[in-house]
């Protein structure tokens, strides 16, 4: 004869089996709510990765140095060459909570009612994930080596420092750095001023040098800063080049300003999301509140300095910057377990996943942009 389940085992059960229904919702919510993750989505760049004690991708870093042109009777180069090496980045472990009471067991008796419960904890942990992916998008290197790598650490704002990005060391490789623009200190642009206005009113270098300031060769300095950092990107082999621009809105705000006579609106689709947003030479722009922002005001007398570090432009390549993830360990909860010396009952929401890059010259950052819209 069956043992017959306790109301404890029947609402673990039950637990599971919802989740169980919500799972593919919650995973497609938690990544196109996150806008850049739908954009990769959209693109096929979210891609399942079977385990492993690595995520390993190829790295293309030489030419064929066999090619040549010859007459009939020259010998051919027959060298064998191995342009690639191997990238390798850690799983990355995303883990949300979920608890339940006995109290709240009691006062939901109802099967319905129990549902209803479980659905709302499940989907403020879901919100809580998108929130977090978000944060970390935008992450720098993990000293811990915990979280997801964030695109200050992919797409560094100093690439020649002594740092290894998927295990690669780019102090070392030249051809394993990204591209990067300083706009605070760089002479065409930001040029190391003040921003605020001297002491007898009139303006000071710094404000006429400002992401709206106008420049000798362009429309304005910021524009110009980010036509010569895409350039720089579409130098490398091939066919790499960015295809979408993440910033902040101060950027967004300004950038908008800047070509206001002759805006560029596209109606951007990602998956299931249709939006309009501005273009960049035919690249899309999208605003994050996660994105390094400048958070000084016009009034300080502040300088391009560390201390005011600005906003970042990202120019990313997808086809090259993308996200894995293990579909045996994608958003699975773990079986309900007693929380000691409580009245509870806790499960876990867990993910294995990271952004990996397998070329980085392709991709840049603006850093150190200051505008007037704070």
């Amino acid at each position: 004869m069956a043992a017959v389940r306790s109301r404890t085992e029947a609402l673990d059960s039950l637990a599971v089996s919802t989740w169980r229904h919500m799972k593919q919702r919650v995973a497609d919510q938690v990544f196109n709510e996150v806008v850049f993750f739908a954009y990769l989505k959209s693109k096929g760049k979210l891609q399942p990765y079977q385990g492993g004690k690595y995520i390993e991708t190829p790295v293309s870093y030489a030419e064929n140095d066999t090619v040549s042109w010859i007459s009939d009777q020259d010998a051919v180069n027959i060298n064998d060459i191995d342009p690639l090496t191997t990238a390798e980045y850690d799983w990355r472990y995303l883990v949300a909570s979920v608890a339940r009471s006995q109290i709240e067991e009691q006062k939901n008796r109802g099967k319905m009612q129990i549902i209803n419960l479980l659905k709302h904890k499940m989907e403020v942990a879901q919100n809580s994930l998108v929130k977090e992916i978000e944060a970390r998008l935008f992450g720098g290197a993990d000293s811990n080596s915990k979280q997801m790598e964030g695109l200050q650490h992919l797409i560094a704002d100093d690439p020649t420092a002594a740092a290894n990005v998927g295990k690669i060391a780019q102090n070392t490789y030249s051809w394993w750095r990204n591209q990067t623009l300083n706009y605070a200190t760089d002479a065409s642009f930001g040029n190391s001023d003040t921003r605020a206005e001297s002491s007898g009113g009139a303006a000071d270098r710094g404000v006429a040098n400002v992401f709206g300031a106008a420049h000798a060769s362009g429309p304005d300095k910021g524009i110009v800063a980010m036509r010569q950092t895409k350039d720089a990107c579409s130098k490398s082999l091939g066919n790499e080049r960015p295809d979408i621009i993440l910033t902040d809105y101060n950027i967004y705000r300004a950038y908008n300003a800047s070509i206001d006579d002759h805006l560029r609106i596209i109606t951007q689709k990602v998956g299931d999301l249709s939006f309009q947003t501005l273009t960049f030479e035919g690249l899309p722009i999208l605003p994050s509140d996660n994105c390094p922002s400048d958070t000084s005001t016009s009034s300080s007398n502040l300088i391009f300095d560390a201390a005011c570090k600005g906003s970042k432009i990202y120019m990313i390549d997808t086809d090259h910057i993308y996200a894995y993830y293990d579909p045996g360990m994608y958003f699975d909860m773990t079986e309900w377990k007693p929380v000691p010396n409580q009245l509870k009952r806790a499960a876990q929401i867990v993910t294995a996943m990271n952004m990996i890059a397998c070329s980085r010259r392709s991709s840049a950052v603006i850093h150190g942009v200051f505008t007037n819209t704070q």
